[in-house]
């Protein structure tokens, strides 16, 4: 059996990060800004790379410019117009490019606000792959207009490459943006305020940008929300440097930046590679799914345990998730799933200014084929997306009713070949597994498994806890410790990896 998790050793800085962004994703209240640093990943060119062709056309060269807005309106002023400039983004932006993982584990966070100054279309792409219903902006007349049901939204505030002709490109187009797209400043502007913003793949040369930053921090002199951005630390084999000299200067300019940058309440989050940032938001979306707990269970009866005593267990070990700010994902298995949902509802009603119907997830199967699909294949994909949104799995019971050809009218109870399914699935998934064998059944078997293989599959484990798992097996405790076993193993879990 792999090991479900691959530790990564972050620094301090990158686990502050971590542990901040973390908390305002769970609160709904982060957002996105992605640069072209982000698109280069899969393929499209930067400013440079679009530019190249123009520069030549206007006898320059490239690696001699540093104000590309600039040459853009040289090669405009030129030309007498920007046809070219319009085929290069199209071009260009228009082809289809693979999606990074930058951009999948983005997308499948609970991030309802992208901006971008990109062209290319890879966000939206990249969260109707995640099957939400994208809203996408590129222009001022549809900032009125919000897609009804959106579950995201994507402002394109330097255009979309479909439409070449409007994005913002030249010194003219940057001049009258202000007053032609003032609609998009404002609404930025609000969502700097009232969101704590992750800058990816930005080099923070933009000018609109440094505009709006610089009017959010006058307007709440210096107390806007914190936000971060995630750069490249300069490195002595970086391109372009080629000496002991351009390293030191590249090394400064680069700390005189990130200080500017604390001007308006952003941090820098350094990387040593950018192989560091799919890392960096893997870890979020762990720790995030980590906070969601799947209970996998079937029940015809709950031998070696009274079935009340049984009950109580599941309805308790529900509440107490809930009061612990976990959220439960459950299938309503047979004998389980409305104690799962007694309990979660009963901490809810005991203190709903605390814990939230939110917190509680029923995914109820189908019971009886209806369409052409059979119903097998229903079950699997049903279970790959219930359990998407866990990060760990618990597994009680696992038994089932099921009658035989030699007595029909007599079934027998068997082990339930669904829970070793998610079992299966949730370990696919990379989910923390959690049998307590003690409750037998399926789930005897799954802990006997878990208990084999447990030093790989929890690496950053200690002593103490391995030793609460193990007891997970002991059919001479009670449910009640069981119960508190679970509890403290899921918290520890939690800060652990």
């Amino acid at each position: 059996m792999p090991a479900l998790t691959t530790p990564h050793q972050f620094t301090p800085e990158q686990n502050s990060f971590i542990h901040d962004y973390l908390k305002e994703v769970a609160n709904g209240d982060a957002a996105v800004f992605a640069g072209a640093g982000l698109s280069v990943g899969a393929g499209y060119v930067d400013w440079r790379g679009l530019l190249e062709d123009i520069a030549q056309d206007v006898g320059l060269k490239i690696d001699q410019e540093t104000d590309l807005i600039s040459l853009a309106q040289f090669h405009h002023n030129e030309r007498g117009g920007r046809g070219k400039l319009n085929a290069r983004i199209i071009e260009e932006f228009t082809e289809k490019a693979e999606l990074t993982q930058n951009h999948k584990i983005l997308a499948r966070l609970p991030i309802n606000t992208f901006w971008t100054t990109n062209y290319d279309s890879l966000i939206e792409t990249a969260l109707e792959a995640a099957g939400k219903r994208v809203d996408t902006k590129h222009e001022v007349g549809q900032l009125s207009n919000p897609m009804y049901r959106r579950q995201a939204v994507v402002y394109k505030m330097h255009g979309d490459a479909k439409h070449a002709d409007q994005a913002t490109l030249t010194k003219d187009d940057y001049e009258r943006y202000h007053s032609k797209n003032a609609a998009f400043v404002t609404t930025l502007s609000s969502d700097l305020v009232s969101k704590t913003f992750l800058f990816v793949g930005f080099s923070f040369t933009d000018p609109n940008l440094d505009y709006i930053l610089s009017r959010v921090r006058l307007f709440l002199n210096g107390n806007s929300r914190p936000h971060f951005c995630l750069i490249k630390r300069v490195a002595r084999h970086d391109k372009g440097i080629k000496s002991k000299a351009d390293f030191d200067y590249k090394t400064r300019r680069q700390q005189l930046m990130v200080s500017d940058l604390k001007r308006f309440q952003i941090t820098a989050v350094y990387v040593n590679d950018y192989t560091e940032i799919p890392l960096l938001l893997r870890e979020i979306e762990t720790r995030y799914k980590r906070k969601t707990v799947f209970i996998s269970g079937s029940a015809a009866h709950f031998a070696p345990y009274p079935e009340q005593d049984s009950l109580q267990f599941i309805h308790d070990l529900s509440r107490g998730l809930v009061e612990n700010k976990f959220s439960v994902i459950n299938g309503f298995g047979v004998g389980v799933g409305s104690a799962v949902i007694n309990g979660a509802l009963e901490a809810v009603e005991k203190a709903p200014r605390l814990y939230s119907e939110d917190q509680l997830i029923m995914r109820p199967f189908p019971q009886v084929k209806t369409g052409r699909t059979e119903l097998e294949k229903l079950w699997k994909g049903y279970r790959e997306r219930m359990m998407s949104f866990a990060g760990i799995a618990i597994f009680i019971f696992g038994n089932k009713l099921q009658s035989t050809a030699e007595e029909p009218a007599t079934p027998e109870i068997v082990l339930a070949g669904g829970v070793r399914k998610e079992f299966e699935i949730a370990k696919s998934l990379g989910l923390l597994l959690v049998p307590i064998g003690a409750t037998g059944s399926m789930a005897k078997e799954l802990w006997a498994e878990v208990q084999v293989a447990y030093d790989s599959l929890f690496p950053n484990s200690t002593p103490k806890q391995k030793r609460q798992f193990l007891s997970l097996g002991d059919e001479t405790k009670t449910l009640d410790q069981h119960r508190e076993t679970v509890i403290e193993l899921i918290k520890k879990f939690n800060q652990n990896y």
